[in-house]
């Protein structure tokens, strides 16, 4: 409403920027409204366009009928701020024009309002060069209004529906970064050429920054997040501080904590190392030593079994439990030995036959026969496998020796000194071992520790002795961040950054100079999971072992008045639906990613791992059976 007037009128845009202050608009609005009750009517109008004193210009007509016509329908009182009038004269001829402005007001605040008029004018005329302000749309009908929001509505009930069908076709064995960026994709597919060029750089860079997301890097300040040349921060004021803050607080990128170093001089370096080992390699019968065994067997049968079953020491399909009976638990002394002597790695790096022999033995005996799964056994598997990967699928081309010698140890002491619990076992029990390792990859730190903690402590063992300080710095870092990586809380972070390398980097040897850490400690992380991927009866023996270990740690935490673990419970544990979980979500997905850099295994082993998972499906509770088992559960 009008301040004056009381008449209704839709401002049609904001006041113009070179308005005056709120009193001289008050002014003139009084004025306008007040001047025909001082002087006649049409004597006012005369005198003021004779002088041509010109007012501020708003929203203006060509005329002032124009402006009339505005006041005699909804348009804008034509006294107030934005002002319809073209100048001043125009206003009060309007104003005599149409008795129904006439308001009483004072003498005293009508001359007032009088001399606001006549300094306004003054004050702005120098701005009546503004350009013009678009005129006032007519507002929407209520029928309009409706409409509008009912099809508001209806578009939100549209994209609702779509939301919840692209929820369904998320996947579930993907990560929820991995299924965005997957509709993304789609999406660009969908509308391809229809994209601004604008609207395509920003789907890449959300492609980019979903996949590089990283669960540290998210907390992690850009200025040491950074890669490259340091100087690029501005915001650090000294290089030294930035330097401290990222080697003391932020992840180690590093390739084994050491140096970094160019991508050409590690391209280079990758490249001479793998022409040198080929030079210098020797073949299997050239390294083995004379005994194909570490100890002397009991009996000249044993001996020719033995050997018999090392003819597939290079194959997918080694059978791991018959090694196990023929040697009398003795299988990672026999696979051990041969292993290391095939790839020539005790004559490389001084290592004496007697203490290699030794140490077999330390390490055989570290792991607890009691355990069901967590035994020397499994060290023997997926050291045998891990094998498997270096020479038949070829992981050996992409690392060097001492790389090869570090991961070998690593599978073989990954689980030196399992108790047969869980991490979150410890911690919940809150045992010596989690307040030695301050609940952080407590199992893990534990196996590795030991390792080193033996060779320090007996010296007739110490493989690495003849190692030189840097030989060993390096070696020390390899095993230390491959068995840290056999920790299953690390497993989809490990999976993620794998898949982005080869994504990044494919299968060229000179890509991954700087990354051979990550696909080393990927490899044995799917080595130290393989159990399901190899012939029916080895993974089937290896199910029933691992759920009876899992048995025991629930025994032992209902002993304890422990909550119960997961999968622990003998009485309500189904084998065959918890291997289709850990199959789907875990080894499938992982050996899916191995099967697409190294081909071999796409052949072998994966092939394998779909029937087994075959097989458990099988053998899955109908619902009859599940039926059945929950009524007896609450009859118990």
């Amino acid at each position: 409403l009008c301040p004056t007037t009381q008449r209704r009128f839709v401002p049609p845009v904001p006041a113009p920027t070179d308005s005056p202050p709120p009193w001289l608009r008050g002014a003139v609005c009084i004025g306008g409204h007040t001047m025909p009750l001082l002087v006649p009517r049409l004597a006012v109008p005369f005198l003021l366009v004779c002088l041509g004193i010109p007012a501020w210009r708003g929203p203006s007509f060509t005329n002032a009928e124009g402006a009339g016509e505005a006041i005699g329908g909804d348009g804008a009182c034509p006294a107030c701020p934005p002002c319809t009038a073209s100048d001043l004269a125009s206003l009060i001829h309007i104003i005599a024009r149409d008795p129904s402005l006439y308001v009483p007001v004072g003498g005293v605040l009508a001359a007032a309002a009088v001399v606001g008029v006549l300094v306004g004018a003054l004050l702005f005329s120098t701005k009546s060069s503004a350009p013009p302000l678009p005129a006032a749309e007519k507002p929407k009908s209520a029928e309009d209004v409706a409409n509008d929001v009912l099809d508001l509505a209806e578009r939100e009930r549209n994209i609702l529906v779509l939301e919840t069908r692209i929820r369904q076709e998320f996947k579930d064995s993907l990560s929820m970064a991995d299924n965005v960026i997957e509709q993304l994709d789609r999406m660009s597919r969908e509308m391809h050429g229809n994209l601004t060029e604008r609207q395509e750089a920003v789907l890449g860079v959300t492609r980019k920054m979903l996949k590089n997301a990283d669960s540290h890097n998210l907390t992690i300040p850009l200025a040491l997040a950074k890669e490259g040349d340091l100087s690029a921060s501005t915001s650090m004021p000294n290089l030294q501080v930035q330097e401290w803050l990222r080697d003391c607080f932020t992840p180690q990128r590093n390739k084994h904590g050491g140096p970094k170093k160019s991508m050409k001089v590690v391209s280079k370096s990758i490249m001479f190392a793998v022409r040198l080992k080929k030079a210098t390699s020797v073949s299997r019968q050239e390294s083995a030593p004379t005994d194909f065994l570490p100890y002397k067997a009991e009996s000249t049968e044993q001996e020719q079994k033995i050997r018999l079953l090392l003819n597939d020491l290079d194959s997918w399909d080694f059978d791991i439990w018959e090694l196990n009976r023929v040697s009398n638990n003795r299988e990672m002394e026999v696979v051990g030995w041969n292993i290391l002597h095939d790839w020539g790695l005790p004559k490389k790096f001084g290592i004496q036959d007697e203490v290699l022999r030794k140490w077999l033995t330390s390490v055989q005996d570290s792991y607890p026969r009691a355990n069901q799964f967590h035994n020397a056994t499994h060290g023997t598997d997926v050291m045998q496998t891990t094998h498997y990967m270096l020479k038949t699928a070829q992981l050996s081309k992409y690392i060097s020796e001492l790389e090869i010698l570090g991961i070998l140890i690593s599978a073989m002491v990954h689980d030196m000194g399992h108790d047969g619990y869980s991490n979150n076992f410890h911690k919940n029990a809150v045992t010596p071992r989690a307040i030695r390792f301050n609940d952080q990859s407590i199992q893990e730190m534990y196996h590795v520790s030991s390792f080193f903690d033996a060779l320090q402590h007996d010296e007739s063992i110490n493989i690495l002795k003849n190692l030189t300080p840097k030989q060993y710095l390096e070696l020390r870092a390899i095993i230390i961040r491959c068995v840290l990586a056999t920790d299953m809380s690390k497993h989809f972070q490990e999976l993620k950054d794998f898949k982005q390398l080869m994504s990044e980097k494919g299968q060229a040897l000179e890509e991954w100079g700087e990354c051979t850490a990550n696909l080393m400690s990927m490899v044995l992380h799917a080595c130290d999971i393989s159990g399901q991927c190899k012939r029916s009866e080895t993974a089937q023996t290896w199910a029933h072992k691992c759920h009876e270990e899992f048995f025991m740690q629930g025994d032992k935490e209902k002993e304890m008045d422990l909550p119960i673990s997961p999968l622990c419970d003998r009485n309500t544990t189904d084998i065959a639906s918890s291997q289709v979980g850990f199959i789907s979500f875990i080894v499938l997905p992982t050996w899916q990613a191995i099967a697409d850099f190294f081909p071999k295994v796409a052949e072998e082993g994966f092939p394998q791992l779909k029937s087994n998972l075959e097989y458990w499906e099988s053998r899955l509770p109908k619902k009859e059976e599940k039926k059945e088992a929950k009524e007896e559960k609450k009859e118990e």
